[in-house]
């Protein structure tokens, strides 16, 4: 029967992986693995699946079988690290990066992913020149090359243009834009490239700091730094993450006009609740809207729907009882101008780990985080607060896939907050 060849099972596993039925995905391998239990490739599709599936020490094992099977394997050795880390145990996930590493000294994914494990533990003197390896991904986030040199930080720019650019995500932008301070410091004029929508939200923020779009580049200029390259530039550390208690500012005029379509009564929690690229290793980023059915269940609470485009449609599935309300936002081609007013008019905000995350957090916005068990490296581990932005508060799961604690915690909070 061809459903009993090894090759044809996990033909089927990876199709439905590729539709995110990671479940039916394990059974094809586990049923391959019976029939063919020296095979390599099928344990560390196993892992992997078995990651996605939040299922993080089953994961380990199939990694270790695999493993053992071809040690010399490099990249099992970094997805292995991976699983460890969504575990938590740290430093068994840094060993096999560095296996990974001595394998393969060009695997650009290896050293990456330990520059963030090194980062999770708020080792930012190990963490950040590894970090310099996204450069070499094979779809790298910022790699580019101008006649003009890099800034390394040992260069004096007092009096030069420096152009600096930003990479990654909207929420990355938001955050990063922090950075530019070290060079206004420095004495350089400087020339930022942001994601096109994000310029008006940006503009009003440092007047002197001159802002064109995504792609764009100057004309001219003397030095150039993605805005993720300046903490290594100026020896940044977790003690001296620049901070304020803001840094963008919502559009008055748009604050007036929500406050007046939102109006004034009840507890006005602005909520979010999924980001828009999730991929794997992203389960952190999302979380479903059900999931805070008890703090609307609170009376006098109003949750505010900040969602925009992907995960609005929970809303048409929410449970009995459970209201979120919902307004039209953010049409036009900037992104984030109604969303910021409307945290403004907002008593507070939670949201996944996602860009509003990082805007409520720049315009002081009291905020609630919901993390992940083994969060993304820039919250950190073992603490509530966030040296990011003083107006967060972080609620994280006591164990992975766990949401309900998180939002019972929540609850709690905002209940003996009102008692």
């Amino acid at each position: 029967m061809a459903a009993d060849f090894p090759s044809y099972l996990i033909e089927a596993g990876n199709a439905l992986s590729g539709h995110d039925r990671f479940a039916e995905a394990l059974a094809c391998y586990d049923r391959a693995a019976m029939l063919d239990p020296r095979d390599p490739a099928i344990h560390l599709n196993r892992g992997i699946t078995l990651q996605l599936l939040l299922r993080y020490g089953e994961a380990v094992a199939a990694y270790d079988r695999a493993l053992a099977l071809f040690p010399h394997f490099a990249p099992g050795w970094s997805d292995r690290g991976l699983a460890l880390q969504n575990q938590g145990r740290l430093a068994e996930a840094l060993e096999s990066f560095r296996r990974a590493e001595a394998l393969d000294p060009v695997l650009a994914a290896a050293p990456l992913n330990r520059a963030l494990c090194h980062l999770l533990m708020q080792d930012f003197e190990s963490g950040l020149p590894l970090y310099e390896w996204r450069k070499q991904m094979p779809r790298p986030m910022e790699a580019r090359v101008y006649d003009q040199p890099l800034w390394t930080g040992a260069e004096d720019i007092r009096g030069k243009t420096l152009f600096c650019y930003i990479e990654q995500g909207l929420g990355d932008a938001i955050q990063y834009y922090r950075y530019i301070q070290f060079a206004l410091d420095r004495g350089a004029k400087i020339i930022l490239s942001v994601p096109t929508q994000l310029v008006e939200l940006l503009k009003r923020a440092t007047p002197s700091v001159e802002l064109i779009g995504w792609g764009a580049v100057p004309d001219s200029f003397d030095f150039h730094i993605p805005l993720a390259s300046i903490p290594l530039a100026v020896g940044l550390t977790a003690q001296t993450i620049p901070a304020a208690d803001h840094y963008l500012t919502a559009d008055p005029a748009r604050v007036a006009r929500w406050k007046e379509k939102i109006g004034g009564h009840g507890l006005r929690i602005g909520v979010a609740w999924q980001g828009l690229n999730l991929v794997m290793g992203s389960e952190g980023k999302s979380f479903p809207v059900a999931a805070l059915a008890p703090i609307a269940s609170i009376p006098g609470i109003r949750l505010i729907g900040l969602q925009k485009n992907a995960g609005s449609e929970q809303l048409n599935r929410l449970p009995p009882g459970m209201t979120v309300e919902s307004y039209d936002f953010d049409n036009g081609s900037d992104a984030f101008l109604d969303t910021a007013a409307m945290m403004r008019t907002c008593d507070l905000v939670i949201s996944a780990d996602t860009a509003p995350v990082h805007l409520a957090g720049a315009l002081g916005v009291p905020t609630w985080v919901a993390l992940k068990h083994v969060p993304d490296w820039r919250w950190f581990l073992g603490r509530d607060d966030s040296p990011w932005y003083p107006s967060l508060r972080l609620f994280r799961q006591p164990m992975p896939g766990d949401w309900a604690s998180v939002f019972a915690a929540m609850r709690r909070e905002l209940t003996s907050n009102r008692s």
